[in-house]
């Protein structure tokens, strides 16, 4: 165990020489071309039991500058009063578009269209999933590039520029956008300002996605080796979707159709690239407890281990290297495995008293690594547009540092936890409780309350 140990030691040591070197020296910022002809966009905004969320996710919509795009809320089934409260905010009327009849979804019990609002969109169905919505959005859109939001999602203005802006890249099939936490997070004289504030799980969050987007997508999108396109915030060509069939109904349809994709390029031998698109944001909503933390985070374990056990066997055949390593070294081996082999070689250092400096110094080597890659991430996140204030970037490094002795290790449990959960069989929505009073529309602090 100790020779694996030493192992995964070097395999961690040169993944994080990538996602320090890479990020640092390879990130440039795209200057916003507002000259290039709007390609038509179908944003998809699958919604269940979220009447508390989805004003602030249709209040975003308003402002965005780009005119040839249509919004679809897909109300799968909702047992609140999500339908009512879409009602009540669009004014909706029957609509009789016809869907493609390309992909596999529950019925449709009805499609609307705002009065209010023309270009938005309400289709209300039995309860299928997430996926199983994305899915009917997807026959049912009439954009030619279809962008996947959750229903706490909001868009910033010039987001769905950016995404169109990609998109003339001839190359490019599909792309995810960066997602940041919306607590904290207000708009003044129309521009986002940020700040660091809230309880110690946002924070963490905060710290955790701009350096998990800033850091480790950019390395990936390098490589044409994203693993997981955000369900939060993507966007793929609508005839691609229909080439892979969909989404897959399962615990994390994401990562799945991020995976199906790149299955899809490498069988069909073309020349196409997943990309990271830093500029294009949207602000989300993240859990402001242990509970919800801890409910949202199992799923997304559940979700990579479901993906490992249907790709696993295939990697090497049916995904490019650069997938196959990122996927199954990086993912796999460093972000799961080791849970488990961490966890032993400190239990053994306790009982036995042997190992102990070795363990002191790995700790040291990962504090140095987090440390150089934090400055990194927060460098970056000011590169691209990120409004914090300097004593902000001071507290996050600090904060950082910190968390390495609290919330890391409840990750550590969580990864291993929800390895074991996933034979639990349950691949419904997941639903973690959202308050709804964070918002980039409005003229108020987005802090927890």
């Amino acid at each position: 165990m100790q020779y694996m140990m030493y192992a995964t030691t070097v395999v961690f040591l040169i993944f994080q020489l990538l996602y320090t070197v890479i990020p640092l020296f390879f990130s440039k910022v795209r200057k916003l071309n507002n000259e290039l002809d709007e390609k038509s966009l179908s944003v998809l905004v699958p919604a269940y039991n979220e009447e508390l969320t989805i004003k602030n996710c249709i209040d975003a919509m308003q402002g965005l500058h780009y005119q040839n795009h249509e919004i679809i809320i897909v109300n799968d089934g909702s047992k609140d009063r999500t339908f009512n409260k879409l009602q009540e905010l669009l004014d909706l009327r029957n609509d009789y578009r016809k869907a493609s009849q390309k992909l596999k979804y529950k019925r449709i019990r009805g499609f609307y269209r705002s009065s209010k609002f023309p270009n938005i969109y309400v289709m209300d169905k039995m309860n299928g999933g997430k996926a199983d919505s994305l899915n009917a959005g997807i026959d049912y859109a009439n954009g030619e590039i279809v962008i996947t939001l959750d229903a706490d999602s909001m868009l910033e203005v010039n987001s769905l520029k950016y995404v169109n802006q990609y998109f003339h890249e001839s190359d490019i099939i599909a792309l995810g956008g960066t997602v940041k936490i919306v607590q904290g997070a207000e708009r003044q004289d129309g521009v986002i300002m940020e700040k660091f504030i809230g309880k110690g799980i946002i924070k963490s969050q905060v710290i955790s996605y701009i350096h998990s987007f800033y850091v480790r997508k950019l390395t990936q999108s390098l490589f044409n080796s994203i693993v997981v396109i955000s369900g939060a915030f993507g966007a793929f060509y609508k005839e691609l979707m229909f080439d892979v069939n969909g989404f897959r109904s399962t615990v994390g349809e994401d990562i799945d159709i991020t995976l199906k994709i790149h299955e899809y390029m490498k069988a069909n031998k073309l020349k196409k690239r997943l990309v990271y698109a830093p500029e294009a944001v949207c602000y989300t909503e993240c859990p402001e407890n242990m509970k919800n933390f801890y409910k949202q985070r199992i799923r997304w374990q559940k979700a990579f281990v479901d993906c490992i056990l249907i790709y696993w066997s295939k990697l090497s055949r049916s995904f490019s290297i650069g997938v196959s390593l990122f996927f199954a070294i990086d993912g796999f081996v460093l972000g799961t495995l080791t849970a488990f082999t961490t966890i032993f070689h400190m239990a053994h250092a306790i009982t036995s008293g042997s190992g102990i400096w070795a363990a002191i110094v790995l700790f040291l080597v990962t504090m140095l690594v987090n440390a150089i890659q934090i400055v990194i991430s927060l460098y970056l996140c000011k590169k691209y547009g990120s409004n914090y204030s300097l004593l902000d970037y001071i507290k996050m490094f600090g904060f950082s540092q910190l968390e390495l002795f609290t919330y890391r290790f409840v990750l550590l449990y969580i990864n291993i936890i929800g390895t074991f959960k996933y034979f639990d069989n349950d691949e419904g929505w997941g639903f973690v409780e959202r308050k709804g009073v964070a918002s980039i529309s409005q003229n108020s602090v987005a802090s927890s309350r």
